[in-house]
């Protein structure tokens, strides 16, 4: 028998029993647009994640630290000796203490960020109000919206242009020699601007003010890489310095793993789907069988082969599965892109960034799509093994 002759023979099996095609369909195009549509939502849920972490250039920088180490100090002679490993493009050393802010009588406890201009330059931290430093060594400070605003400071762009107080606390650490005892140090910074990150009160200090207090130590550095692919390398080779290096990419490495899983596990509850979907195709063609007995009979008496009778069966299996399979992925995408235009349009209408937490890659879709063949072939399988073997004499005879 033709191949041409069976599809169209089980087409007609499928239209003479319209609603229970339908509902038989219906069943698979929910199991696997079930799928496609809670793995696209993983999908988007980590690529949003992911982008927020990171950028490109991000993925290219490593933290170093101390950790908690006392042999081992972030001070100019490490930072020379980390620029000459090969594919480091730049070291960036950075100061970090305790101090308090004070303005006009108001005073806030926070932290005091010494930081160069090529280390913002790579953060981009978001200057709502102002501008950044003017040098390395510019007597001026970034100050953030939380200190801002438990210095009592109402209208922010009031605050750019006028004196802060710092009194900060230099660990020995810092400072070096044989300085045993912390040193206070407080000095007034122009205000070049506000910064809209961060929960807690903190300012952004050039570098070399800290250099001009004394300090020869640094409480890390970041050093950035020429490119993605020396990152793992050159964080080996700092390790064995004896410094504590982390990197973005870990983070990413954790959230990729994170997402790995939450993806397995909304595929599981999809299976429970394709599992009922599986029992109602079985189930539909089953009753197939039983009515079609008499016509196997009569098929076979006429000739048609056990190969054929299986061909049947396992064509009307694989219709049903990919109707149902290409319904279910077209529905789950629209529902996506549905849910996609209604956040962006939301995000538009308060001033936040639109996401897509929807994404469908081409190998979701021709997954989705192999699966729906695939349990069409598997559950169609017995009954078109049992149709093939049915006796043409006991076929006529069947009532």
């Amino acid at each position: 028998m033709k191949f041409r002759f069976i599809i169209k023979l089980a087409f007609k099996n499928l239209k003479r029993y319209k609603l229970r095609t339908f509902l038989t369909a219906g069943g698979v195009a929910i199991s696997i647009g079930f799928i496609s549509f809670l793995t696209a939502l993983g999908y988007g849920l980590q690529k949003v994640s992911t982008d927020q972490i990171a950028n490109m250039e991000a993925l290219q920088i490593l933290d170093v630290d101390t950790g908690k180490s006392k042999i081992v100090a972030v001070n100019e002679e490490a930072v020379r000796n980390i620029s000459n490993l090969f594919g480091v493009e730049k070291v960036y050393p950075m100061v970090s203490v305790a101090g308090d802010l004070s303005l006009q009588g108001s005073k806030v406890d926070g932290i005091v960020y010494g930081k160069s201009q090529g280390i913002l330059e790579i953060e981009k931290p978001n200057v709502i109000v102002g501008k950044s430093f003017t040098s390395d060594s510019a007597e001026e400070v970034l100050v953030n919206i939380a200190a801002a605003k438990k210095l009592g400071v109402a209208n922010y762009a009031d605050l750019v242009g006028r004196d802060l107080t710092l009194n900060m606390v230099l660990r020995p650490e810092l400072i070096g020699g044989d300085q045993k005892v912390s040193k206070r140090e407080t000095r007034k910074y122009r205000v070049a601007g506000i910064l809209e990150e961060g929960n807690s009160p903190y300012v952004y200090l050039p570098l070399n003010n800290f250099k001009a207090l004394g300090v020869t130590s640094y409480s890390g550095a970041k050093v950035k890489t020429t490119s993605r692919e020396n990152v793992d390398k050159i964080k080996v080779l700092i390790e064995h310095m004896g410094f504590k290096v982390s990197s973005i990419k870990d983070t990413i490495d954790q959230v990729n793993q994170f997402f790995g899983v939450f993806r397995m596990v909304l595929t599981g509850f999809g299976v429970i789907a394709v599992i009922v979907s599986c029992i109602g195709m079985f189930n539909t063609l089953t009753i197939s069988l039983i009515e079609k007995t008499r016509e196997i009979g009569i098929m076979k008496s006429l000739g048609t082969t056990k190969k054929d009778i299986k061909r049947i069966f396992i064509s009307e299996a694989l219709l049903i599965g990919m109707v149902g399979g290409v319904t279910g992925i077209a529905v789950s995408m629209i529902l996506g892109e549905i849910f996609n235009a209604s956040i962006y349009a939301l995000a538009n209408s308060t001033g936040n960034t639109p996401v897509k937490i929807f994404i469908f890659p081409p190998e979701l879709l021709i997954v989705a799509l192999v699966l729906s063949v695939l349990i069409s072939f598997l559950t169609g399988a017995y009954p078109s093994r049992r149709a093939s073997r049915i006796s043409a004499l006991n076929a006529l005879r069947y009532e």
